[in-house]
């Protein structure tokens, strides 16, 4: 009897969040926005993230998300509600965070002039529109700039900035996976999905690959998420590229989103 012996390899990788420099990426999503009439909306973003880092505080980046063009559109729908979600959307055009070295925001510090701008563009809304659909898309927001804590999960979300700032600067090997939670927009309001993190076997010895899946409920699936995320090395662990996919399912019906990241 022949026997034969194979030799399994552990790799490993350390990724962390760089000290200070400057990238500009590509920011594609497309979601449901309105799953009773099945409308998709999409939006694109030409972002530019800057970080910084100060001796005294070791483990927190300073990081300066600015958009420099967006482009939203939807499959269907009232331009009225077009246009009050590209208002709200450009709230977040500029953004001073604080970031854990792994990737996590900690901080918002420039929450009182998106708050000032929240302000102008209410008042906006409220001069032009009226309606229930309206009032609950105001006091919705209202209620998210109202708190450092929501602002932070609604800048985590996938559709916004979840997908370029993700606490993924971690130790790997592919002989295990880590945990991350992940906060998700769905038909049923906002849920936090448990997912696991691994380390793909090189088969570019430049090329740092993440593995991303989700399932929620965990045994119950009626969403899934499953992503890739690319880095080129670790010691400047610039994100190069990023793909997520989102499914939802929900009896016979199933709606998909699908979000991208490519620096430029």
């Amino acid at each position: 009897m022949i026997q034969t012996k194979y030799t399994f390899i552990t790799e490993e990788a350390k990724l962390s969040l760089p000290l200070q420099g400057e990238k500009n990426y590509i920011l594609e999503n497309s979601f449901p926005i309105n799953y009773s009439r099945n409308i998709i909306g999409s939006c694109k973003r030409e972002v530019s993230l800057k970080t910084n880092s100060n001796e005294d505080q070791p483990y927190i980046r300073f990081v300066y998300i600015k958009v420099k063009n967006i482009h939203l559109k939807f499959s269907d729908g009232s331009y009225a509600m077009q246009d009050i979600l590209k208002k709200i959307t450009s709230i977040y055009n500029k953004l001073n965070l604080r970031v854990s070295y792994i990737g996590k925001i900690m901080a918002i510090d420039n929450i009182s002039e998106l708050q000032e701008i929240w302000k102008d563009t209410k008042e906006y809304i409220e001069s032009k529109y009226r309606g229930k659909q309206v009032q609950q898309l105001i006091d919705k927001t209202n209620e998210i700039l109202n708190s450092e804590k929501t602002l932070i999960e609604e800048i985590s979300l996938y559709q916004n900035f979840g997908a370029l700032l993700k606490p993924l600067y971690h130790q790997y090997n592919t002989s295990q996976s880590q945990s991350s939670s992940q906060g998700l927009n769905t038909r049923y309001g906002k849920i936090v999905a448990k997912e696991e993190v691994s380390l793909q076997p090189s088969r570019d010895t430049k090329k740092i690959e993440l593995k991303i899946n989700a399932n929620y409920p965990e045994n119950e699936e009626y969403l899934n998420v499953d992503g890739t995320y690319n880095f080129m090395n670790q010691t400047n662990a610039w994100l190069h590229n990023a793909t997520i996919h989102i499914i939802e399912k929900y009896g016979r019906q199933e709606y998909k989103s699908k979000i991208t990241v490519i620096q430029i």
